[in-house]
């Protein structure tokens, strides 16, 4: 896994655009910014069944998303807490987690 320390705004943006293309920058309500990534699930369990996956995933690398689950929309939001920001660990584990969004 990669170091942790807080990509800036411009490596971010290239980061996401060279791994994961497909999650998006917002910030929390502290201004500190997270990635994240929306699957929509085409029943309840089956958003169920890939939430365990991604937490899978999560486990092997002992680095974890924040996960929300509204119904069948679940949304997966990484950041790396101790630095307060993105950094190179969160978006490699965007692009390893990347191909379960495909399935369902």
């Amino acid at each position: 896994m990669a170091e942790k320390q807080a990509l800036s705004d411009e490596e971010l943006q290239q980061k996401l655009k060279d791994m994961a293309p497909e999650w998006k920058v917002d910030k929390n309500e502290k201004g500190v910014p997270f990635i994240y990534r929306v699957h929509r699930a085409k029943e309840y369990l089956k958003g169920i069944d890939f939430v365990k996956e991604v937490a899978q995933e999560a486990e092997k690398e002992n680095h974890h998303p924040d996960i929300l689950i509204h119904y069948k929309r679940i949304t997966v939001r990484y950041w790396t807490h101790t630095v307060s920001g993105v950094t190179l660990a969160d978006v490699e584990m965007a692009q390893q987690i990347d191909p379960l969004f495909e399935k369902d």
